[in-house]
C-alpha cells in the first residue's frame, strides 16, 4: 500500500509539473503582432492610404519583406508618412494579386486598426514612422 501511495504521489507530481511547464505564457511582448496596442485608428476616422506587397529586391533589405504594407500621409502633416506592416493578412484575400504584380502596384484603400511597435527597428527621418497594424476594417476605394 505504501508503494502504491508513493507511485500515485509521484505520478500526480510529474503530471502537475508537465501541465504547469507547458502552460503558454500570456504576457504580451513589447513588439510585434501580439504586443500591446500603441494607438488605434478608429473606423470613424475614415483614413485612406494605399496597400502594396513588399518583396525583397535588394539583398541587403531584410525589413519585413514578403508582407502587405499600408502607406498613408498624415492629414494634418503633408510631409509625415506612415508605413504599416499588416499582421492579419487573412483579411486581404481580395488583394492577393498584389503578391505577383510589380512592386510599384498599389491599391487605394480606406482602413482602420490597432497599431503596434515593430520588432525590427529602422533609421528614418522624424517625419516617417514604421509600425505594425492589426486591421479591423479595410475596403477598396
Amino acid at each position: 500500500m505504501k508503494k502504491l501511495n508513493k507511485f500515485i504521489f509521484q505520478l500526480i507530481l510529474i503530471t502537475s509539473i508537465f501541465i504547469i511547464g507547458c502552460e503558454k505564457d500570456k504576457t504580451p511582448t513589447d513588439c510585434g503582432c501580439d504586443s500591446k496596442i500603441v494607438f488605434t485608428i478608429e473606423d470613424t476616422k475614415e483614413l485612406t492610404g494605399t496597400i502594396f506587397f513588399k518583396k525583397q529586391l535588394d539583398p541587403n533589405d531584410n525589413f519585413y519583406n514578403n508582407k502587405f504594407w499600408i502607406g498613408y500621409t498624415d492629414p494634418n502633416c503633408s510631409t509625415c508618412t506612415h508605413s504599416l506592416i499588416v499582421c492579419n493578412e487573412d483579411l486581404l484575400a481580395e488583394f492577393n494579386d498584389l503578391r505577383t504584380l510589380s512592386i510599384d502596384t498599389s491599391v487605394k484603400i480606406k482602413f482602420a486598426g490597432h497599431i503596434r511597435e515593430t520588432c525590427e527597428k529602422i533609421f528614418h527621418p522624424s517625419n516617417s514612422t514604421y509600425n505594425i497594424i492589426t486591421l479591423t476594417k479595410i475596403e477598396k476605394q
